[in-house]
């Protein structure tokens, strides 16, 4: 059995303490050391750093000295599904993504919700536009129930993508193209903004260094003093005195070792109805009817302990994707067996057009290192 949380406070504690601060209808019990610096005349600024585990917080000294608490993200640990989070307030149970790759019972396709792409029962791909995507995940957006505008300020690239404009509806976005860019763009707005304001600021580049080079490396110790460096300049030009500027990320990050790839076990892709979802770390079977007993034994004749298989109802009924009301699909998304990998692996089911992923730091699963995340507060009022 799985345990809902590791320990409290939760990420979406604090996205319950945004919303009940600006929106009148909202309740939500208090955060130490964050309910006292928000209120309903505030600007609440959300820096969102992709990746950013609380160990990192060695190599960030001028952070740290703004640390409030380490939260626990939602599971799967992972960006579709934790960011999603985010910008509807509710829970996995509740909004249903759960994961990089997420089923979709009605309409029959696997949907990579970032990505704004879906395959069909025949594995072909399809790109879907703003239009499509929302039709698919009718997300309840966050900004639709607070009682003030909304900023979105993140990298050029991602502003006009289907899954940005989707959750960010109606929302102003500020685009960017560097990180030495980001304190003039966002100190400049909020010092421009009165609150009530909900500003949402994303970074994503942290991420794509421990993916790449790993969590430990040098690549990504180098972006994180550059990370320390741009959140110091930041705080230095907002000068907006009821501003609250928040920081933190969506998951964290482990070192891997190994890659179970499922491809070269084809007795357990012959008992599935369709290619893993979910993610790497957290991966969901789907499997054919009559067909379990026959999965179960070539996973453990293939993997043994190195792959964990936790049947739906071990999992699913205890709270492990926070508390509903569910998705009318979740049970249907959430297929027939989680495969929880080994901490060092990651296992992937790519189609036969994808290489798939290589991954030197992964997350997506369990481990205090892809569930815990800083949370970092300036309050120009309570400042100094």
């Amino acid at each position: 059995m799985l345990r809902a949380r590791l320990e409290s406070p939760g990420l979406m504690d604090l996205l319950g303490q945004i919303e009940a601060s600006l929106n009148p209808t909202a309740t939500h019990p208090p955060l130490a050391g964050v309910t006292e610096h928000l209120g309903p005349d505030r600007h609440v600024v959300l820096w969102l750093i992709d990746g950013f585990a609380t160990r990192y917080r060695r190599h960030t000294p001028l952070m740290g000295a703004d640390h409030v608490t380490d939260l626990e993200t939602v599971f799967p640990s992972t960006t579709a599904t934790a960011i999603t989070s985010i910008l509807t307030g509710r829970h996995p149970a509740q909004h249903g993504l759960l994961g990089w790759h997420t089923r979709l019972a009605a309409a029959e396709r696997t949907l990579t919700v970032l990505m704004g792409q879906e395959r069909d029962g025949e594995d072909r791909a399809a790109t879907l536009g703003y239009r499509e995507l929302t039709g698919r995940v009718q997300p309840d957006r966050l900004s639709d129930r607070l009682g003030c505008a909304m900023t979105c300020i993140g990298p050029e690239w991602i502003g006009g993508t289907p899954y940005n404009r989707m959750m960010n509806r109606g929302a102003d976005f500020i685009g960017f193209e560097e990180l030495s860019e980001l304190p003039a763009r966002v100190a400049a707005h909020v010092n421009a903004t009165p609150g009530p304001h909900f500003t949402y600021v994303y970074w994503s580049e942290l991420d794509h260094l421990g993916h790449q080079y790993g969590p430990e490396s040098p690549e990504v110790e180098r972006h994180l003093k550059q990370l320390d460096l741009a959140y110091t300049a930041t705080c230095a030009q907002i000068q907006r005195p009821e501003s609250v500027f928040l920081t933190t990320a969506d998951h964290g990050m482990r070192t891997m070792e190994r890659r179970l790839d499922l491809r070269e076990h084809p007795a357990i892709q012959a008992c599935l109805r369709h290619r893993l979802t979910g993610e790497p770390r957290a991966a969901l079977a789907h499997v054919q009817d009559g067909r379990d007993r026959e999965f179960l034994a070539a996973m453990h004749a293939t993997f043994g302990d190195d792959v964990t298989v936790m049947p739906a109802a071990d999992w699913l009924d205890h709270g492990t994707l926070g508390p509903g009301p569910a998705h009318p699909e979740l049970r249907q998304r959430a297929g027939d067996y989680l495969l929880l990998p080994a901490e060092d692996a990651y296992l992937v089911d790519p189609p036969a057009d994808d290489d798939g992923p290589h991954f030197r730091g992964a997350h997506g699963g369990l481990s205090a290192e892809e569930r815990h995340i800083p949370l970092f507060l300036r309050s120009p009022a309570h400042s100094g």
